[in-house]
């Protein structure tokens, strides 16, 4: 009776809700999922629809067992739902998994970990090929031309880069046991997709930040940080360093045949400042303080040219954890001003995906023996993200290593 009255009250909503507009309402599936995703994330647009009280009663909606034996009661299951074309055995775990999807999605840009800053362009990969990176080079200043006397001149020839990498697989698989169901036990299931949604970020975040903590090779073959690509210091964090390190960038110039300084525009600062957790306090003072003695004898006060350069309320100060060195610290450019990172992710998927692996062998609904709706009392669900990268140049950041 509780699920048939569950599903009258689904009937009446998602339909047209203003007079003379005409809208698309929702099938009881879709009914059902929107319930589902409401009820993990209240927030959810679920046009009208209200959220299931629990995951029991949702588990009862899709397949009629309220007794959770684990199989199918067609006799307990609303006739609209039977009479749905895509409903099968399967139907809980579709939306369960579709729902955790959503979840997921949700977690997993919450992380702080600041990777998108080494991040200036992404693309979608079609296949597992390896993927072509191509960096085009920039032209010389346009030059002046007296069309009276002389035809336009052919600039010279723009340099370009390329490099290749693969996309690599990460996953895992994470189970629902009946027992989850008859808890009613919704809070296991959203801690354990919040601890597989911080796990699939920190792997994304430590590929990425890797470039720049391992010293990645650039195009050119050469290491990321060197004393000929002029952006590798040696000196402890502090504001002549800092100096130093921001003129170091502003001054790089762009690839042949251009050779012009790259620079920097103050009014649109958006660099960041990279430390790791032990110089977070550092970092700050750094940022914030208006002025600094430029001798050791503690006469000669300067103003900070530094002062909430890297944001107000220290926004663009990363404290990143995967830093190893207590020391060493760094400064990255604006991912607008030059490429650095680029990556690729198979099918434009930049999120990982719940996707159903373990389950009923037989969706199949009718007379005879009964359906199961899990596998040995369990559904499974693989955690899967497909990505890969590569740096493209090395402009884009500075780095103190200090020894």
């Amino acid at each position: 009776m509780e699920t048939r009255r569950y599903h009258s009250l689904l009937g009446d909503m998602g339909g047209a809700k203003h007079s003379g507009e005409v809208e698309v309402g929702l099938d009881v599936m879709e009914k059902c999922q929107a319930a589902l995703t409401k009820l993990f994330i209240p927030e959810y647009d679920s046009r009208g629809v209200g959220a299931f009280r629990g995951l029991r009663e949702a588990y009862v909606t899709l397949t009629g067992d309220s007794d959770i034996r684990g199989f199918i009661n067609l006799k307990n299951l609303s006739p609209d739902l039977r009479s749905c074309q895509d409903f099968d055995s399967s139907s809980f775990s579709t939306a369960l998994g579709n729902t955790m999807n959503m979840y997921l999605s949700k977690k997993y840009k919450e992380f702080p970990y600041h990777e998108e800053v080494l991040i200036s362009e992404k693309k979608k990969a079609t296949d597992l090929r390896k993927v072509h990176s191509e960096q085009v080079g920039y032209f010389g200043e346009l030059p002046d031309v007296d069309t009276e006397t002389e035809d336009y001149s052919t600039l010279a020839p723009y340099a370009d880069t390329e490099a290749q990498y693969e996309i690599g697989k990460k996953g895992a698989v994470v189970w629902v046991t009946d027992s989850v169901i008859i808890n009613d036990n919704i809070g296991l299931i959203q801690g354990m997709v919040d601890r597989m949604s911080r796990s699939a970020r920190v792997a994304h975040a430590k590929y990425v930040w890797n470039f720049y903590i391992n010293n990645a090779t650039c195009p050119d073959g050469t290491a990321w940080f060197t004393i000929g690509h002029g952006n590798l210091g040696t000196n402890a964090l502090d504001i002549s360093p800092l100096v130093t390190a921001i003129t170091a960038l502003a001054n790089m110039t762009e690839p042949d045949p251009s050779n012009e300084k790259i620079g920097l525009d103050l009014a649109t600062f958006n660099w960041s400042l990279v430390a790791p957790i032990a110089l977070w306090d550092l970092a700050v003072k750094k940022n914030q303080q208006d002025s600094y003695f430029s001798a050791n004898d503690l006469t000669t006060k300067e103003p900070n040219p530094c002062q909430k350069l890297f944001g107000d309320r220290n926004e663009r100060i990363i404290t990143c954890p995967f830093l190893t060195d207590a020391n060493d610290w760094g400064v990255i450019r604006d991912r607008e001003d030059v490429p650095i990172v680029e990556m690729s992710y198979l099918s434009g998927r930049e999120v990982p995906e719940f996707i159903s692996v373990w389950g009923p062998t037989s969706k199949k609904i009718g007379p005879g023996a009964p359906v199961p709706v899990f596998k040995n009392d369990k559904l499974g669900f693989k955690v899967r993200h497909e990505y890969g990268g590569t740096l493209v140049d090395y402009r884009g950041a500075y780095k103190a290593i200090i020894v």
